[in-house]
């Protein structure tokens, strides 16, 4: 107890916090690369960070690490492209959204919240003769709202060379596309849209290549993706990375109907 001058009160107790003693100490949580106060604001565009591919031949599991810088809060988009059903067995807590492409070829799509604790993506492929998986990361976004079905619009098409992108969608748009070949090679997405990942198939073996990209927006297809061959098949599909409204101006060239810019500026 001690005297305020007026009547004896419990007294504060404090700590030393490396630096001063203070009443309280602050509530504090590791991140995956330090401490923090509190989790970070999410934001428009969620922003990506890094990436991480595995490819395997007759696999009956494939593992693939989550990308070192990952941290706690980040988004994980997990993505497993097979010639066989595939089953997400790590993380266990989230349910997969599964496309069944016209050449039989399943695209697997889960996104989830990052919560630090260590170990790598697992899927079951057994009766696959190629599967390939791929995790991508993203700051800044709103993990209270992390979507069951993250895949927004997909698209086939057949014999082709140039893959016509399906639109992004509010906030943060992923592009997969999964073209079947036997000697795709190379690409080149369209300006403004950033290539982020890609895995090839073997050179003269028909397998599916996935190649990963994004671009912020809301409007219509940004254009096309250019291969270096014809593809047997391919498909494009758009994966939401939600963000938040932060209520500011925003300016996304080429695309007028995701841009927001108040009453003062105008497009020219």
């Amino acid at each position: 107890m001690v005297w305020n001058g007026t009547k004896w009160v419990e007294g504060s107790k404090k700590v030393w916090d490396g630096k001063a003693w203070s009443t309280k100490a602050s509530v504090q949580f590791f991140d995956g690369q330090q401490w923090q106060v509190k989790a970070p604001q999410p934001t428009a565009f969620p922003r990506f960070i890094s990436a991480s591919t595995t490819r395997r031949t007759t696999p009956r599991h494939v593992t693939v690490a989550v990308p070192a810088e990952a941290k706690v809060t980040d988004f994980i988009v997990s993505v497993c492209v097979a010639d066989a059903p595939s089953q997400l067995l790590a993380p266990a807590a989230f349910l997969p959204q599964v496309h069944r492409l016209p050449s039989g070829t399943t695209l697997t799509v889960v996104v989830w919240p990052y919560d630090g604790r260590p170990g790598d993506v697992v899927w079951q492929t057994q009766g696959a003769t190629n599967a390939t998986a791929m995790n991508l990361v993203y700051r800044g976004g709103d993990v209270s709202t992390a979507p069951i079905a993250p895949v927004k619009e997909i698209a086939n098409h057949a014999q082709v060379n140039r893959v016509p992108l399906t639109s992004p969608v509010e906030y943060t748009s992923l592009l997969l596309v999964v073209a079947e070949a036997t000697d795709l090679t190379g690409c080149a997405w369209p300006d403004g849209v950033l290539e982020r990942a890609r895995s090839l198939g073997p050179f003269g073996t028909p397998a599916a290549s996935l190649l990963a990209a994004d671009t912020p927006g809301a409007g219509a297809s940004p254009g096309q993706l250019i291969l270096d061959t014809t593809v047997r098949t391919a498909a494009c599909a758009t994966i939401q990375i939600p963000g938040i409204n932060d209520g500011q101006p925003t300016w996304i060239l080429s695309d007028d109907v995701a841009s927001v810019l108040g009453s003062t500026t105008r497009l020219g």
